[in-house]
């Protein structure tokens, strides 16, 4: 409940009428992550949503089943049935929801509190259950868990309920998110799981620097907050570098990137969740910001230019003792290839390539974004008989108009893009032994 807690203050205000219900776990494919939440009222009112609509109607009776009873439900949703029409997740996936009336959280309220847990249920409510119901629902009594905290040591009362889990518990509070942690009985042969605890953290929005002030990054500046990013915008020109040109920014830096940089890193506030993106079309500006940056894990290194411009950029960072590995991070021709024209355009262009190179770190590829998945050339799936127009006239059944080719990849064209995908650029070797911009 911690995704949506700035909503909930009404709710805390009469914790009698609401319930909350949160998705605690995830498998396949379904509309939102572990750790979603929405409240609803005893009158049906409801803030948020579990499902964009597949269950909602389901779980807004659990909730309100739940005020009346005062029971910790746990509620399993899959595939409705063969025909994809009953109550359930359409996308194919499945979910649990917990459901738990707000008066039972009790003083544990944690609008002021960044970390949660709580105790589940160790079956699933059957009422409630589709397809995995795996027994009676177990209500949960007043001795459950449901404690409120911050700081990065739980309290002694998580500790002891995690008892030899505890450092799994520390881990999921560090990594921030949802996650369920199972308490197995180890003097018992099978070491069955006697405890369930929901963790939930919330951590500080991943930051975005863009080093640059012009309109792209105004246009960025704007889009990233959108997606909860924590937006800086530095740049040395008094003129560009206003608030008033950048109300989606957190802060404006009127200060050389360079030292912006070297005094963000001493503090220690750039890490493998900040991305960086330079738009500054000056090699004085940009070639000792990317020089920094690539010695070191970040999530996502941008720079924009053309493709000879990211040549010889390449050619200079390499003389500067950049390694191949060390440049291949880099994100230039800055953007996956949407054909973006205008300052917005190019904005998701490159939202669109972050977003992409931080899905392939989670799923644990080392290499870079664009080698272990191939940036797309449309953005959805036009494959099979619907859209194969060869295949159907192959089989006799062809419309007499022409074969879609707006559907297919396009070919390599004697003109880039404004905003081309990321290609690794073969560039010589640069005949300088100092890097031009020292």
């Amino acid at each position: 409940m911690l995704d949506r807690i700035a909503d909930y203050a009404e709710c805390f205000a009469e914790p009698g009428r609401w319930a909350i219900a949160t998705i605690v776990e995830v498998s396949g494919s379904v509309p939102r992550p572990a750790g979603t939440s929405m409240a609803v009222r005893d009158d049906g009112r409801t803030i948020g949503s579990v499902s964009g609509g597949c269950v909602e109607g389901v779980v807004v009776g659990a909730a309100l089943s739940c005020l009346d009873s005062g029971d910790v439900e746990l509620h399993s949703f899959g595939y409705g049935d063969d025909e994809g029409l009953g109550v359930g997740l359409l996308c194919g996936g499945d979910v649990r929801v917990l459901v738990q009336p707000l008066r039972t959280i009790g003083s544990a309220a944690p609008a002021a509190h960044t970390h949660l847990v709580r105790d589940l249920p160790l079956h699933d409510t059957t009422s409630g259950a589709l397809l995995t119901a795996e027994g009676i629902g177990i209500p949960l009594d007043e001795t459950a868990l449901c404690v409120a905290f911050d700081g990065d040591e739980p309290p002694a009362a998580v500790r002891a309920a995690a008892a030899h889990a505890a450092d799994r518990v520390g881990a999921a509070l560090r990594a921030g998110g949802a996650h369920v942690v199972e308490i197995a009985d180890r003097s018992v042969p099978g070491c069955p799981v006697v405890r369930r605890l929901f963790v939930e953290s919330t951590i500080a929005p991943p930051r975005l620097i863009v080093y640059g002030a012009n309109d792209f990054s105004a246009a960025l500046a704007q889009a990233a907050a959108v997606l909860g990013r924590r937006v800086t915008v530095c740049d040395a020109r008094p003129v560009f570098a206003t608030r008033e040109r950048h109300p989606g920014a957190d802060e404006v830096v009127l200060m050389h990137p360079a030292e912006h940089l070297a005094e963000e890193l001493a503090a220690g506030r750039i890490g493998a969740r900040t991305a960086v993106v330079v738009l500054t079309h000056d090699p004085r500006f940009d070639l000792p910001v990317l020089d920094l940056l690539l010695r070191r894990e970040v999530a996502y290194v941008g720079a924009m230019g053309s493709r000879v411009t990211h040549e010889k950029r390449i050619q200079e960072l390499r003389a500067g003792g950049l390694t191949d590995h060390e440049l291949s991070r880099l994100h230039s021709p800055i953007g996956l290839d949407l054909g973006a024209r205008t300052p917005a355009e190019v904005a998701v262009s490159i939202l669109a390539e972050l977003i992409l190179t931080e899905s392939s770190a989670r799923a644990g590829s080392t290499a870079p974004a664009t080698a272990a998945r191939p940036v797309p050339s449309r953005l959805r799936d036009t494959t099979g008989d619907v859209h194969d127009d060869a295949r159907r006239r192959a089989a006799g059944t062809a419309r007499t108009e022409p074969a879609r080719t707006d559907l297919l990849p396009a070919a390599p064209a004697a003109t880039a893009a404004t905003v081309p995908t990321r290609r690794a650029c073969a560039a010589s070797p640069s005949t300088r032994e100092t890097p031009a911009w020292t």
